[in-house]
């Protein structure tokens, strides 16, 4: 057996590395397949799979210096994250942060971590270019927005805090000439199933609308008037990526619409109700 050439190897000693301290404020945006501007894609997907078990997606997420669509494009997450979460929802992520800004193009965190549906931290355990060496941590959160309410100020406040919510399930609500309750299902942060109300009185009516699987409430839009000395929602329309649910109640008074951003959708709700529903308000997030 011939000898090895040990020429392939050589060994010095490293130059002294100087640290530098970088800090970046960056927003991701994700876009899951069937939605516009999709940039991932499911390559594994189990049947009867518990919890996401195994279910594993190719990512190629454009990261942006601020919340908007229409920030600068300033690095790409390239990688995979696959859910490895047998008795809870977890997925663990692999990611390439490749920037594609002049001021560090070229140059790349490598970054590995777990997410939950909660804030997250991921490790950075590695880069390239002007970071490497580098070692650090990214702090990932994902922002929660509280709007309206739309309505009076009568009747008692209920809401889901300190819970925020990530995905609503169903909405149910009673209703007549107004809106009398309002209940919901949603899942938290940490990927678990919740259900708030009712809030509110009885009505004549009951309508349960269950979303689809991909099916996100986009809008909502209503009515408010006064009734028996008191302001209160008159009637309500849940609008999806899918269809439009009602109007449901009598669409009197003055109108109103939550006027959520495009890349949002609502996640949960709060209100004001007594034996109808004073105001509500919703929570939205980034999809």
């Amino acid at each position: 057996m011939a000898a090895t050439n040990p020429s392939y190897y050589q060994s010095g000693l490293c130059q002294e590395i100087k640290q530098k301290d970088h800090s970046f404020q960056l927003y991701m945006f994700q876009h899951v397949q069937t939605t516009p501007g999709e940039n991932q894609l499911v390559i594994v997907n189990p049947p009867n799979t518990v919890k996401g078990f195994g279910v594993t997606a190719a990512n190629d997420w454009t990261i942006r210096d601020g919340p908007d669509a229409t920030a600068n494009v300033v690095a790409r997450a390239r990688g995979f994250h696959i859910a490895d979460g047998k008795a809870d929802t977890n997925w663990l992520f692999c990611h390439s942060i490749l920037f594609t800004d002049a001021r560090f193009k070229g140059s790349s965190l490598k970054v590995l971590g777990d997410y939950a549906g909660i804030d997250s931290e991921w490790a950075i355990v590695g880069g390239t270019g002007e970071f490497a060496y580098a070692h650090g941590v990214v702090t990932a959160k994902t922002p929660i927005t509280k709007m309206g309410p739309w309505g009076g100020n009568g009747g008692t406040t209920f809401d889901i805090i300190p819970e925020e919510p990530r995905s609503l399930q169903d909405v149910t609500i009673k209703c007549g000439d107004v809106i009398n309750s309002v209940a919901f299902s949603y899942t938290n942060q940490a990927g678990q199933t919740k259900t708030a109300g009712p809030w509110g009185g009885d009505g004549a009516l009951t309508v349960k609308v269950t979303l689809a699987s991909l099916e996100t409430i986009k809008q909502i839009q209503g009515t408010t008037d006064a009734v028996g000395g008191d302001t209160v929602v008159t009637s309500l329309t849940l609008i999806s990526n899918l269809r439009a649910y009602g109007p449901f109640g009598k669409t009197n008074g003055t109108p109103f619409s939550s006027q959520v951003p495009d890349e949002n959708i609502i996640t949960g709700f709060y209100a004001r109700t007594g034996g109808s529903v004073n105001a509500l308000g919703v929570y939205a997030c980034p999809k």
